[in-house]
């Protein structure tokens, strides 16, 4: 007898493409879009709680790859008061459009719902979730900014790739992008972020954890031993 095989929901892709694999370990297989749309009210409660649910759309022929979108707490949202607003009623019957809106290249934005006119959620564009820094790293741009940290933000062009006479590639392309830096009101520098928009470097803009700085000077093997160091023979009092 055959092995089966399940069958995605209809506009759900047979495999995982690469690039959503990270997210989908995090947060499981992604829905359809119909199927979001009958669990509407509850998939926006439980992005209120800070789950996250992918809803993979029809394969956009222009890129020629999925494009999916996410129903993700508020947090994942650099600037939620610049971006267009849906009440839960208006957008359950106009989902694709509101995923469409969210995720359409290069000009997508993430869509604000709202119930009873207080933001609760918001449909993002998946790829905007990818390699986001631990939520406890992350830097407050509102509070920051309130406590006297300043944000630079800056444009990199990027850099073209380089191959020697052979073909065979010397240097790799740096794509262009945004960046945000995060400095203390005395200028120290506390954060830094980077992405394809202004509003993903801030979402991505996060405090380095401690083990990967320190004030303390380089250690030197050929320098003077510290005291906790020396045998005990040699340990003056």
């Amino acid at each position: 007898m055959d092995e089966t095989t399940a069958i995605p929901p209809a506009g759900v892709p047979a495999r995982v493409p690469p690039r959503y694999k990270e997210l989908v370990e995090q947060w499981g297989a992604a829905i359809g879009v119909e199927e979001a749309r009958n669990r509407w009210g509850q998939l926006v409660a439980a992005a209120e709680d800070g789950a996250i649910t992918l809803v993979a759309m029809d394969t956009t022929a222009s890129l020629g790859y999925p494009t999916w979108a996410a129903i993700a707490p508020l947090d994942k949202v650099a600037d939620p008061g610049r971006c267009p607003v849906w009440a839960l009623t208006s957008a359950r019957p106009k989902l694709a459009d509101v995923f469409a809106d969210a995720t359409r290249f290069p000009d997508g934005a993430p869509q604000i719902l709202t119930r009873h006119r207080r933001p609760v959620a918001a449909v993002v564009a998946a790829l905007t979730l990818v390699d986001l820094p631990p939520d406890g790293e992350r830097i407050a741009v509102d509070a920051f900014l309130r406590e006297g940290g300043t944000i630079t933000l800056g444009f990199d062009p990027g850099q073209d790739g380089a191959t020697d006479d052979e073909g065979e590639v010397i240097q790799e392309p740096i794509p262009e992008g945004y960046f945000a830096v995060a400095k203390e009101p005395d200028g120290r520098e506390v954060g830094r972020g980077e992405g394809d928009s202004v509003a993903e470097a801030l979402l991505r803009l996060w405090r380095p954890p401690a083990h990967l700085y320190s004030d303390e000077p380089p250690f030197d093997p050929w320098g003077k031993p510290r005291p906790d160091d020396l045998p005990d023979s040699t340990v003056q009092f």
